[in-house]
């Protein structure tokens, strides 16, 4: 066959320069990652399962990658119809599919050759075609038929027009035995164009990693994950009408990094998706909150907008599943909503630096206002809307989405020329529009479920603030709120009484609803009371042990002295050095001893001692550590733990109970030495700003990850299953006591990201007042 006929040449008159290959790769080919895509979309019209992405040596000269389908591969007919010819028409039609699994195909301008030419100087083809029988679910296609080939670009460049190519070695073709194997295609390109750099490298890995949709956006959301009714069990990727999978895995050079996402739905807080019908023109979007979200705003509520499409909008059709995360963005790799198009990622939309959505930018100008693409639509029965709303509009980092095109559904989108987004148009503007609309509705729900939430937490802050600051030095904070809620209660009772003897209505009834809040509040606060009673009682079982056991420690002590005394006493009256050496070792052994036991006891009495609960002072931090610490010598010693304290001589803590404080600083150094690894590090800083006191809490070793720390503040959550000599075996509610020690004063306790060096932190934060 003739080559000349394959490039289209023989015109007289006319020709073409070899240049062209270059000057259309660089146009219809953008990058890369585009590239790659255009090859894999070739492997996916021929009906292959699976794609095999091989690089090998792509930073030496000689580098290559190969890619490997187990489609239907190519006869050499199609292969000099098909892949040789540019722009050809093999993929037009009003419904062409592939022939065994009845794909629309993704391709219809024939450039996808023209991906070999942006990676490559040289491709070489081995292709084995399909014989025409019934496909082995395992093996694949049987095949009758093979080819090699190679297209030599350097070659075809160093000619002067494209009809000297058929005269030339540039491009060769010739057919071979299937050898029993099954079809397929394997592309070799090399060498590279370029050597790859690291950069380079990572930048294709970060494109090509949801080049087709994580399950996580497509697949059934498990009920573990929301107590919602999902809008769609599972999203349609592809229009394909014999369902047969597709895969793509990436080896060697090109292998992607361990995922960093995690594996879970769960990892979201508020889920969104959208089904909008383009044969019944009907658009359905769903807000729901994730069991967490629930679990910390109760009065979450899902919410699902179910409407026909106006007259006025375009026929599009296209589903799509977003992931939020609130307090916390998702991996880099993962941020952004992307677009598929028949299972393929449509470059740049999800891009870190594209804000097709326009999330960033609104994130940017956000403030008091209500969301404006809400209001627009008063009528459609909406959630209630509030002033402030926009103010917790997010960027593209707290959304990890997929937007799902099929050709049937979207038929009127068109590719810009470098294959890299859509050409502008009014359906793909409704897309947009329509997405962001379901944005906007989680945003909407997430502010009036978390608002109200974080108001009354407020509340409730302030009032232990105000309570710690007026409360006697003698007095809890808690029983001080308690007794003036009662004062104020009976206080409303007698004046509505005294207006109702006078006649006073609309007066008596406001010093009622003024006794029903204060009720309410000391409902509350009773109920926090008694819901941790039990656990105290533990606790103070335990302490009341402590206090006896401290006596025993005293008498402990004052022995392990006499013992070292009368130690010493022998040891002078006897005449054997050696004797002698060894008697004052272990006297000075049981002097360490008592010293010890002594120190031990002086602790556990700031603990369980009458005098660390009469008074509330401001106490110096830094002797309050290093007291605390030197309980935990032995522990730290057998560990070999190494402890920075970072804290002024002269900081003082806010008034405080002293046992209150010797109770949080034990819990936190405690967990810190547990987890900090043999030869871990300690770090424990103190300081004050404007407002508030803060301690912080650093060591090596165990990471917890603070987007996920809530819950080892919860009862009875312990890590540890072995019991430590020194620091014994965790009941497991440590934090939960501090927590409550701290919430006791209006202050805040959580974990944070650490400083460099150390895998975990945690930070109390206090009122200065």
């Amino acid at each position: 066959m003739s080559i000349i006929a394959i490039w289209g040449a023989g015109l007289p008159g006319f020709s073409v320069d070899t240049k062209l290959f270059r000057e259309l790769g660089e146009l219809l080919v953008g990058r890369e990652s585009t590239a790659l895509v255009e090859l894999i979309k070739n492997a996916y019209d021929a009906d292959a399962t699976k794609v095999t992405i091989l690089g090998e040596g792509i930073a030496k000269p000689d580098g290559r990658i190969t890619v490997t389908d187990n489609g239907i591969g190519m006869t050499e007919a199609e292969f000099t119809s098909g892949f040789l010819r540019i722009a050809g028409r093999s993929k037009l039609g009003a419904d062409r599919r592939s022939l065994w699994f009845q794909r629309r195909y993704t391709g219809e301008k024939g450039v996808g050759r023209l991906a070999a030419h942006k990676l490559a100087r040289v491709i070489k083809i081995s292709s084995r075609r399909w014989d025409g029988k019934e496909r082995d679910p395992v093996a694949g296609f049987p095949a009758d038929k093979a080819l090699d080939a190679t297209i030599n670009w350097d070659k075809i460049e160093a000619l002067d027009t494209i009809d000297e190519i058929d005269r030339s070695d540039a491009v060769t073709l010739k057919s071979i035995a299937s050898g029993g194997k099954y079809a397929g295609t394997a592309l070799t390109l090399s060498p590279l164009r370029k050597q790859w750099t690291e950069r380079d490298r990572e930048q294709f890995i970060d494109e090509v990693a949801t080049l087709t949709p994580p399950e996580v956006l497509v697949g059934s959301l498990r009920p573990t994950v929301t107590t919602a009714q999902p809008l769609l069990d599972k999203l349609r990727v592809r229009d394909e009408l014999r369902p047969g999978g597709f895969e793509v895995s990436y080896v060697s050079d090109l292998a992607l990094s361990e995922s960093e996402l995690p594996a879970e739905a769960e990892s979201a807080s508020w889920i969104i998706e959208v089904d909008c019908d383009k044969g019944n023109r009907r658009l359905r979007i769903s807000v729901m909150p994730t069991r967490k979200t629930q679990a910390e705003f109760s009065n979450a509520e899902p919410f699902v907008l179910d409407r026909k499409l106006e007259k006025t909008d375009p026929a599009v059709g296209f589903q799509a599943r977003l992931l939020q995360m609130s307090n916390a963005q998702w991996p880099k790799r993962y941020q952004g909503v992307r677009v598929y198009f028949e299972g393929f990622r449509v470059l740049p939309y999800g891009d870190a630096r594209d804000d097709w959505l326009q999330l960033d930018r609104d994130y940017r100008s956000r403030g008091h206002s209500e969301l404006g693409r809400l209001r627009r639509r008063t009528s459609w029965d909406l959630p209630v809307g509030n002033e402030k709303e926009m103010l917790a509009v997010q960027g593209n980092t707290a959304f990890f989405g997929a937007v799902l095109l099929t050709r049937s559904g979207a038929d009127e989108l068109e590719m810009l020329v470098n294959r890299e987004g859509f050409i502008p148009s009014e359906q793909f503007d409704f897309i947009t529009e329509t997405v962001r609309l379901a944005i906007d509705l989680q945003v909407r729900l997430r502010y009036a479920a978390t608002s109200e939430v974080k108001q009354a937490r407020q509340i409730t802050k302030d009032r232990q603030q105000r309570a710690a600051q007026r409360a006697a030095s003698g007095q809890a904070p808690t029983a001080y709120n308690l007794r003036e809620l009662h004062e104020g209660a009976r206080q409303s009772l007698n004046n509505a009484r005294l207006a109702i003897s006078t006649g006073r209505a609309d007066e008596a009834e406001a010093e009622l609803v003024q006794l029903e809040e204060n009720l309410h509040s000391a409902a509350e606060l009773g109920d926090e009371v008694i819901s941790e009673a039990t656990m105290f009682r533990v606790v103070a079982s335990l302490g009341l042990e402590h206090a006896a056991f401290i006596h025993e420690v005293r008498s402990l002590s004052l022995s392990a002295q006499a013992l070292g005394d009368a130690l010493e006493t022998i040891a002078r009256e006897v005449t054997d050095d050696a004797v002698t050496k060894r008697l004052r070792a272990i006297a000075a052994d049981a002097r360490h001893l008592r010293e010890r036991l002594r120190r031990n006891a002086i602790y556990l009495a700031d603990v369980t001692g009458i005098e660390g609960r009469r008074r509330r002072s401001r106490q110096a931090l830094r002797e309050r550590v290093e007291r605390v610490l030197g309980f935990f010598e032995n522990a730290m010693a057998r560990r070999g733990a190494t402890v920075d304290i970072d804290i002024p001589t002269n900081l003082q803590t806010p008034p405080l109970f002293p046992a209150e404080l010797v109770a949080i600083l034990s819990n936190l150094l405690s967990n810190a030495i547990k987890f900090m690894g043999d030869k871990g590090r300690i770090r424990v800083a103190g300081e004050t700003g404007d407002s508030s006191f803060r301690l912080r809490i650093e060591n090596t070793g165990d990471k917890v990850d603070p987007q996920n720390s809530d819950r080892w503040f919860e009862p009875f959550r312990s890590t540890t299953t072995s019991i430590d000599e020194a620091l014994g075996q965790g009941m497991g509610l440590g934090l939960t006591i501090t927590r409550s020690l701290v919430d006791e004063y209006g202050g805040t306790i959580r974990f944070v990201s650490p400083s460099a060096g150390y895998a975990t932190a945690i930070e109390v934060e206090f009122p200065r007042s």
